[in-house]
């Protein structure tokens, strides 16, 4: 050993330190008590939860739509009390079903094809993530709602604002026999009052805004307030925490923006869409319960019309599973995932708890398509608490037409890709190193540092 008392190092950790840890009797017991997911050939399948799919002889979807987002968050302000902002990019891309039939007979792709598919509509959202405000006098909590309500302000696509389909979406303005007369906010993010009633008759619009019904706060509620955000966003640590669920809510909206300006354009118009959504149909974290209206509109619109909406994982643990059991599947099978196989085989917890039930309003399920492609999506779904119990291929509606159109949508950028997702992504993508100084210097440059 060095004698640190003559300017040596510290003495090295013990090569038998270990042990202690090896003899505990506690750390034996808790380590016992443990489960790792099963292997391969120890996996089971429900021969009721697989199913044979057979392709529709007509294909009634003319359009595919994705919506993808990218971020990056990038330091304004180095030195301390450090800066953040974050960047988001979406994007909405609209694809011809006949395009990529007249793809598929040609000998190669020609760059007027790819340019008929890289038709993009970008949106841009910059929220302030630590120290940094919009407006002399915020802080950043009220930055933050405020660059959120600014967002849906604008009208993207369609001929009215992404406030006022919130407005929709939450009031179910698509149903004239609707009796939502009120929305319950969880609290007041001045005042901090709970259970504040937000009243269809007293909004403010076109501003989309309530008065805090407390005597003394009096303060204006943005309707962006009921995503609840604002929650996880705190003037001292930043809102880093709110970004992944920032981003997937805004994906979920621009859908259900364009799904309200074509129900309003033409009757029956939206049966001919297909929506594609990167990762799961569902709303997490603070967003969470927008799920229960999203299952709500997505219902109401399948007694009339039918809503072809697809999301598509492409990493996670549903996706490590898919892989694990691909050689259990036959091609163009489905393996429909209830609780009971969630829990025994992908991630822990009890055979009878409910899956998801307080962020999903959509069946999720394994496809192996006829080319042997592994996908993990999810279709809305009537009755979240009956599919994951005891599920069917009906509660997935026009799942053989969609899964006609993604075997039409496979790509080979990268592994299990399908087009419409992986080109959004590429073309909308913040993450690469020059993008990334390049945004630095922009925002350091507009914002005097």
């Amino acid at each position: 050993m060095t004698d640190i008392n003559n300017g040596g190092s510290f003495e090295r950790g013990s090569r038998i330190s270990h042990t202690h840890i090896i003899n505990d009797e506690e750390v034996k017991e808790y380590l016992s008590n443990c489960t790792i997911p099963v292997e391969a050939e120890d996996v089971e399948l429900n021969p009721k939860l697989l199913h044979n799919i057979v392709y529709p002889l007509e294909n009634t979807i003319d359009y595919i739509i994705a919506v993808d987002g990218e971020e990056t968050t990038i330091p304004v302000k180095k030195s301390f009390p450090s800066s953040l902002i974050t960047f988001f990019q979406f994007g909405s891309l609209l694809i011809k079903s006949s395009d990529l039939e007249d793809m598929k007979q040609k000998p190669f792709v020609s760059p007027t094809d790819i340019r008929k598919l890289k038709d993009i509509k970008r949106e841009k959202l910059i929220l302030p993530t630590k120290n940094v405000s919009l407006k002399k006098g915020d802080d950043l909590k009220t930055s933050v709602r405020k660059a959120i309500q600014l967002f849906f302000e604008k009208k993207h696509s369609g001929s009215t604002s992404m406030l006022e389909t919130l407005y929709w979406f939450l009031f179910e303005g698509y149903d004239v026999h609707s009796s939502i007369l009120d929305y319950n906010l969880s609290h007041c993010p001045h005042c901090g009052t709970n259970d504040i009633k937000l009243e269809k008759a007293k909004i403010n619009i076109p501003a989309y805004s309530w008065e805090c019904t407390h005597s003394k706060c009096k303060q204006e509620i943005f309707i962006t307030d009921v995503f609840r955000l604002f929650e996880k966003a705190d003037n001292d640590t930043g809102a880093e925490g709110i970004i992944s669920y920032t981003s997937s809510l805004i994906e979920s909206f621009l859908m259900i923006h364009t799904i309200k300006s074509l129900i309003e354009i033409e009757d029956k118009l939206v049966d001919r869409f297909l929506f594609v959504k990167d990762g799961p149909l569902s709303f997490n974290g603070e967003t969470a319960r927008m799920h229960k209206p999203m299952q709500t509109l997505v219902n109401f619109l399948n007694k009339s019309n039918r809503i072809n909406i697809v999301g598509v994982e492409n990493s996670g643990p549903f996706v490590d599973h898919a892989k694990q059991i691909k050689d259990k599947l036959i091609s163009g099978q489905v393996l429909l995932l209830n609780n009971n196989h969630i829990y025994s085989y992908i991630i822990p917890g009890k055979s009878n708890s409910q899956y998801a039930s307080t962020s999903y309003y959509s069946g999720k399920f394994i496809y192996k398509s006829h080319d042997d492609r592994l996908y993990v999506l999810t279709i809305p779904v009537t009755d979240h608490n009956k599919y994951y119990a005891v599920p069917e291929l009906t509660d997935l509606k026009n799942v053989q037409e969609i899964l006609l159109n993604i075997d039409k949508l496979k790509c080979d950028i990268y592994e299990n890709a399908l087009i419409p997702v992986a080109l959004a992504n590429k073309l909308i993508s913040l993450t690469n190193h020059p993008s990334t100084n390049i945004l630095e210097k922009f925002a350091k440059k507009l914002m005097g540092r």
